[in-house]
C-alpha cells in the first residue's frame, strides 16, 4: 500500500465508522448486491435476476439505487413504479433505467440515502440494495459480493487500482459470487483461491458460487428482440462504456461475432453527437458490418447511430444460491 492508497484507506475507514453510527433499518428484508472493486463485475444483470427471482417467490421487490451520474440530484425519487422508466438515462442513470426497462412490476427508487429512498416505496416487501457493499448507512440482512473472474482484484486498492477495500473485507460478505465464468458453479469456500490468493470465507455460507453471464438476444433501437444468430460470422465493431469491456468482447466472440474493431469510453459515459460521428467513421474505416453495444450504452446513444444493436445479458447461477439467500434474508426478519 503506497502513500496515496494509505490516505484513501484512512478516509474510507473514517467515512465507514461515521455511517455505521447512523445506520438505519427498513421494515422489510434487505439484500445488498455489491462489489469489492469499482464496476466491471456484471452487477446489473445480477440485480435484475434477483428481482425476478423475488417475484417468482411471490414477493414484491423494490430496488434501491444510487443512480450514478444521473442528473436528478441526490434526493430520493422514482425511476420506475413498475411500468417502465419515468425518466431518461441521463436523468436517472443508465443502469437504473435499464433495470426499469427489464423489470415490469418492480419499483426502482434512486437516492444517495437508500434508507430515505426505501421509505418512498408504495407496494414493496423485499428490498434489493444495488451496489450496496460500501453503503454503510442502511442495515442489510444479506450481503452478496460479486468478483469479476476476468479481473478479480482490479490492480489493487484505489486510487492506483480499482479495489474499494482490501481483500479482507470479503469476510463481511454473506455470499461471494465469482462472475463471468463459462458456467454456474458451487465451490467449497474453505481454501478457495483466485490467482493463488486465498479468498476469506464468507460470513454465513459454506460455499463460493460461480455465475455466468449468458447472452440471450440482440436488442434493436425500437426495443425489438432479435436472435443472436444475426451476428454469427459478421464483422462487428464492439462499442462500450463499461467497467471491464473484456467480458463484453468475450461474450460477443462466444456467439460467433468477428470483432474487427473495439471502441471504448469511460464507464457511464454519455455520448454526444461528436462521439456518434467518430464511432460511425471508425466502424466504417474497419469495414464493420454491425455496431454492437451493451444494453445500458444503447440507452445513451444519439439517434444518429440508427442501426446499432445491443447484446442482452442474463445472469445464471446455481438454484441453491437463491434458496440460501432468500431463506436467510427472510429468517433474519422473523
Amino acid at each position: 500500500m503506497n502513500a496515496l492508497q494509505y490516505i484513501y484507506y484512512l478516509a474510507f475507514n473514517w467515512k465507514r465508522r461515521a455511517a455505521l453510527k447512523r445506520r438505519k433499518r427498513l421494515p422489510h428484508p434487505v439484500v445488498s448486491i455489491g462489489n469489492l472493486t469499482v464496476g466491471g463485475t456484471g452487477k446489473t444483470p445480477a440485480v435484475i435476476a434477483m428481482a425476478k427471482e423475488a417475484q417468482r417467490r411471490g414477493l414484491n421487490p423494490v430496488i434501491l439505487t444510487r443512480g450514478y451520474k444521473g442528473t436528478l440530484g441526490d434526493g430520493p425519487c422514482f425511476i420506475s413504479k413498475g411500468d417502465g422508466p419515468l425518466v431518461s438515462a441521463q436523468e436517472g442513470g443508465d443502469e437504473p433505467v435499464l433495470m426499469a426497462n427489464r423489470l415490469p412490476g418492480v419499483e426502482i427508487i434512486k437516492g444517495a440515502n437508500r434508507y430515505e429512498a426505501g421509505l418512498l416505496c408504495q407496494h414493496g416487501d423485499f428490498f434489493i440494495l444495488d451496489d450496496g457493499f460500501q453503503h454503510w448507512g442502511l442495515y442489510r440482512d444479506v450481503d452478496i459480493v460479486l468478483i469479476d473472474s476476468l479481473n478479480p482484484f482490479g490492480g489493487g486498492l484505489l486510487p492506483m487500482g480499482r479495489m474499494r477495500e482490501p481483500l479482507e473485507a470479503l469476510s463481511r460478505a454473506t455470499f461471494i459470487v465469482m462472475t463471468k465464468l463459462p458456467r454456474p458453479t458451487k465451490e467449497a469456500a474453505a481454501g478457495y483461491a483466485i490467482n493463488g490468493i486465498t479468498i476469506p470465507t464468507p460470513a454465513s455460507s459454506e460455499f463460493i458460487y460461480g455465475a455466468s453471464h449468458e447472452p440471450s438476444a440482440l436488442i434493436a433501437r425500437n426495443g425489438a428482440a432479435l436472435p443472436l444468430s444475426n451476428i454469427t460470422g459478421k464483422r462487428v465493431a464492439a462499442l462500450s462504456a463499461i467497467g471491464n469491456p473484456a467480458g463484453f468482447h468475450k461474450t460477443l466472440t462466444s456467439v460467433g461475432a468477428e470483432i474487427v474493431h473495439t471502441i471504448q469510453f469511460r464507464d457511464h459515459h454519455y455520448y454526444t453527437e461528436a462521439d456518434a460521428a467518430k464511432i460511425l467513421k471508425s466502424a466504417e474505416a474497419h469495414s464493420a458490418e454491425l455496431i454492437i453495444t451493451t444494453e445500458k450504452d444503447l440507452l445513451k446513444l444519439p439517434k444518429s447511430i440508427p442501426e446499432v444493436l445491443a447484446l442482452s445479458i442474463d445472469f445464471a447461477i446455481d438454484a441453491g444460491f437463491y434458496d440460501e439467500a432468500f431463506k436467510l434474508a427472510i429468517s433474519n426478519r422473523m
